[in-house]
């Protein structure tokens, strides 16, 4: 009988249901106690994030990738994605983002290339991850990271109207992408 804490796919459904619960919290427009954003911050980080970087390290099929070219190619890419997040997490952190009231709202750098770019980062790192342990179960997840970090973009969007309002919507139009820049898309 196979046991769930060695299961690749026991830990994606902790990891998204981590999330989503964590989501409806951060984006719902109704306000919590501190302690309330603090567990959810919390339940975030270990429920969300620990899955995924203990996935690749479950017993799964590999890729077949070179020992050498899935240690560099996911070596560049986890690296790009933890480089991504941090210099997010320092920007918003200078900008005082987080806080109470409106807060700037940050349209350039990455933010000029796509309107969340932490999730960019959040979707790159468990890729490079993959890669480079050569785990096809956690590379095949990657498109469930984006998808589930897609579609929580539409929620913390209303927020951040409702916080910026017109200034937000013209950021929308001249930054059409929400978390992967697609080729062919442009500003309109």
């Amino acid at each position: 009988m196979p046991v769930p804490w060695l299961d690749v796919f026991f830990w994606a459904l902790v990891a998204t249901t981590s999330l989503y619960v964590a989501m409806a919290v951060f984006t719902s427009r109704q306000r919590f106690p501190r302690p309330a954003y603090m567990a959810t911050g919390m339940l975030a980080g270990f429920g969300y994030v620990g899955p995924r970087v203990l996935i690749p390290f479950l017993p799964q099929p590999g890729l077949g990738l070179p020992d050498g070219v899935a240690l560099i190619a996911g070596g560049l890419v986890l690296a790009a994605g933890v480089g991504i997040v941090a210099r997010v997490l320092a920007r918003l952190r200078a900008a005082g983002q987080g806080g109470e009231g409106p807060g700037p709202m940050l349209d350039d750098g990455l933010f000029g290339v796509v309107r969340h770019p932490m999730y960019l980062g959040d979707v790159l790192w468990p890729l490079g991850l993959g890669l480079m342990l050569d785990a096809a179960y956690a590379v095949a997840l990657v498109p469930l990271w984006w998808l589930l970090r897609a579609c929580l973009t539409f929620l913390e969007e209303e927020r951040l109207i409702d916080k910026h309002g017109e200034a937000y919507r013209a950021y929308q139009a001249r930054v059409p992408h929400r978390v992967l820049p697609l080729p062919g898309r442009r500003a309109g």
